[in-house]
């Protein structure tokens, strides 16, 4: 029996109102008249190079903002190292090597092979290449969560994730699930090194250049989009450049094409006059070009500005954005010296931070997943985060994810706590979705949609051109007064996703935790101790004093309808383990667990 619906819909209430009014307060600390987050504590080991006590708390929240999620056992050890080392171990990995997935070239026919081929051989031709490439990037998917899971090196999968938001492509456009894949390993592989390296090796993407339809910018025809996005959002921000600008960077980049997956320069395509970009005047291509970005000071304070929000969940004061951007620009735009130095600033440990951040879907289902100690398949947080709003592989715009309190409506802090009751056990499938979504088809080419779904005739070569260089290219986006259109939200393809989801829970995952155990070694005894030794290992933050007398209420009350003693629940069998098992489903749905 799942927890009563009346009570979820009281706790998911109280959420969605703490979380929309006091997105950032803090929730961590000594007040909540609990023993949560205790656990681990013990005296700190010394100062390490900052001034702050390295302990159980901080550690948990660095491993929260650099990883997915912490253990007991981790936060002790990270305890035991001490402040700097841990740092240093985050930044080379625990297991720094790993075993790259290998991807498959799914090529697509080029306009005289589609001609040659009778139209119902062509169609199932397409038909297979959407399949496999939905396929492959399906697989890829699940072992890309499986590397969050297991957290041999937390932050590169961290730093993967950040620039997956950053430098934002879709598979929806891209259709190439190889490129996808190649591109999330540019990030994996470069993402703690030199911005500068990373930002040059993005002119030269497959999924990219094809993204943001450099394959139609050549000489004397620019396409204005590759340039905007880089200097609106990879770089400067709005405000620092005008569209005479734009229109000149896009010379500048012309000649970077995609030709069979491949990135390719065409001579003949770039434009090689001189240019006249900020100020400056010159025979720019695409690398003077970014190395006139990179000398600009609003770039070092744009990067600045994006990291520390994304790992303090909250707008930085301007003089702390030109502390870090002084920084990244001395350290020639070193991302794992700017890293270093943020995970041991005092700032970065204040109670502002610790409970500023809301978890974005993916952080959220992995962190429950490793505090439960659960061994779901990796393919189904992967679909899960999608029901939740972040589908990796396809961010809704060119902005990526907004992020933040954007995570958060109502519905989707339901759908949460339900996610994590299927984790639990405690909820059906059924009861994770609304039914009427149920109902919805996916868009033409939705490579994340059904993976077995056909193609349609629009995706069967209705915008594929082919030009005389012999490049697969998609016909230009139209650009309402020189501004490029953002990407509308993709509609998932739920019913495909649905069944899908069905047969992992059914084949392939049993919740294997024993929860009465666990308070047993606790020696959690009483009501008020069991809902403490939950909330220590199943939250990333403390409880409030209001959340914690909730908690206790419920399982007082349970506990009596099941006729169980309360020093007896541990030891009360099915029953008891079943209580606790939708205590810890209340636990996750609390506000408390939307935060990281």
């Amino acid at each position: 029996m799942g927890i009563r619906a009346s009570t979820l819909l009281l706790f998911v209430a109280l959420a969605a109102v703490a979380i929309a009014n006091e997105p950032t307060r803090p929730i961590s600390g000594s007040n909540s008249g609990s023993n949560s987050h205790s656990a681990v504590e013990r005296p700190a080991t010394g100062r390490d190079a900052t001034s702050i006590e390295w302990n159980a708390r901080n550690a948990e929240h660095l491993l929260n903002r650099a990883g997915f999620g912490a253990r007991p056992a981790e936060i002790a050890a990270a305890v035991n190292v001490g402040h700097a080392a841990f740092v240093e171990q985050l930044l080379t990995g625990f297991r720094p090597d790993y075993e790259p997935f290998f991807v498959e070239r799914i090529e697509r026919p080029d306009r005289d092979e589609l001609q040659a081929m009778g139209e119902a051989e062509r169609r199932e031709f397409l038909n297979q290449v959407q399949r496999d490439n939905r396929r492959q990037l399906a697989q890829f998917a699940g072992w890309w969560v499986d590397q969050m899971l297991e957290s041999h090196h937390p932050l590169r999968e961290r730093m993967t994730l950040f620039w997956h938001g950053y430098f934002t492509s879709s598979a929806r456009d891209v259709r190439s699930s190889a490129a996808m894949i190649e591109q999330n390993e540019l990030f994996r592989t470069r993402g703690l090194g030199k911005f500068g390296e990373l930002l040059r090796a993005i002119v030269r993407d497959p999924a990219m250049l094809e993204y943001l339809d450099n394959n139609q910018n050549r000489k004397g025809n620019p396409n204005e989009n590759f340039a905007r996005e880089v200097m609106e959002l990879f770089t400067l921000g709005e405000g620092h450049y005008t569209e005479a600008d734009i229109k000149e960077a896009a010379r500048a980049l012309t000649g970077w094409v995609t030709r069979r997956g491949e990135a390719a320069y065409v001579k003949g395509r770039h434009d090689n006059g001189k240019k006249t970009i900020l100020g400056v005047t010159k025979n720019f291509d695409a690398d003077s070009f970014l190395a006139l970005l990179l000398e600009q000071p609003a770039c070092p304070q744009w990067l600045a500005k994006k990291l520390l929000v994304h790992f303090e969940g909250r707008t930085p004061s301007p003089a702390r954005i030109d502390d870090y951007a002084s920084f990244l620009k001395s350290n020639d735009y070193d991302v794992r010296a700017f890293l270093r130095r943020l995970f041991l600033d005092p700032a970065f440990y204040s109670d502002d931070v610790v409970a500023a951040r809301i978890a974005s879907p993916i952080d959220y289902l992995v962190g429950t997943s490793r505090r439960l100690s659960v061994e779901p398949p990796p393919a189904l947080l992967w679909l899960a985060a999608g029901q939740l709003g972040e589908r990796l592989f396809e961010p809704p715009s060119v902005k990526g994810w907004d992020g933040g309190q954007a995570w958060i409506t109502t519905s989707t802090l339901m759908q949460r706590g339900n996610m994590a009751g299927m984790l639990l056990g405690v909820v059906k499938l059924e009861d994770v979705l609304r039914p009427e979504v149920l109902d919805e088809e996916p868009e033409p080419g939705d490579m994340s949609g059904e993976m077995t779904g056909e193609m349609t005739g629009d995706e069967a070569g209705g915008d594929e051109m082919s030009g005389d260089d012999g490049e697969s290219r998609r016909a230009p986006r139209a650009k309402p007064d020189a501004k490029p259109a953002k990407k509308k939200p993709a509609t998932p393809a739920l019913k495909g996703e649905y069944g899908q989801m069905g047969r992992m829970l059914a084949d392939a995952y049993i919740p294997a935790i024993h929860l009465s155990a666990r308070l047993q070694r606790a020696q959690a005894t009483n009501d008020h101790a069991a809902v403490d030794a939950l909330a220590d290992e199943l939250l990333p933050v403390a409880l409030t004093p209001e959340s914690r007398a909730e908690l206790v209420r419920f399982l007082a009350s349970e506990r009596e309808a099941l006729g169980i003693e309360e020093a007896q629940l541990c030891k009360s069998g099915r029953d008891g383990e079943r209580l606790l098992r939708r205590l810890a489903h209340l636990i996750l749905s609390l506000p408390e667990a939307q935060l990281s």
